[in-house]
This record gives structure tokens, sequence and C-alpha cells, in this order.
């Protein structure tokens, strides 16, 4: 019998019972740790991009090849043209 789960349990059970204004319930892990969380890469911009159907194809093609999203396939295109137009 492991004594944690227990006592999880408990606590779950007893804001249960305190009926329908009791506090949710707090997790006993996780939560806002300094350091937790996916680091940020940039600012995040919610676009609308029209390509011809035959890009889209493209795109879900190598998206399907590898653990690659969209946004990673389209981000590495707009990194390799900026560096490109660099150096002209």
């Amino acid at each position: 019998m492991n004594l944690n789960n227990n006592n999880h349990e408990n606590k779950t059970k007893e804001s249960l019972d305190n009926g329908v204004n009791a506090p949710a319930v707090k997790a006993l892990r996780g939560g806002n740790r300094s350091g937790a969380g996916r680091k940020p890469i940039g600012i995040t911009r919610k676009i609308s991009l029209t390509l011809p159907e035959k890009h889209w194809i493209e795109i879900d093609r190598r998206c399907d090849r590898g653990d690659y999203s969209v946004s990673e396939i389209i981000r590495s295109i707009l990194e390799d043209y900026l560096r490109d137009v660099d150096q002209l």
C-alpha cells in the first residue's frame, strides 16, 4: 500500500466533499517553478499564409518525413533565405 497515493486521494476527496464552492484541488507536483517549461525561441505572431497548393503539399511531405512541425519547416526556410540575402 502506497501511503503517498492514499494521502493524495484523501486530500482530493476532502476538497470534493467541501461543496460546490470548494477551491480547486492543488497539484502535489508540477506547477510554476523557476526555469520550468519550454524555452522561448522568439516572439510569436499569428499570421495567415497563402501559398500555392504544391507548396503546402511539399511542406506536409517534409513534416510527415520527420519530426518537424509546419512552423519549424517555415522557420527554417525563412532563416535560410534571410541568411542567404545577407551574403549578397
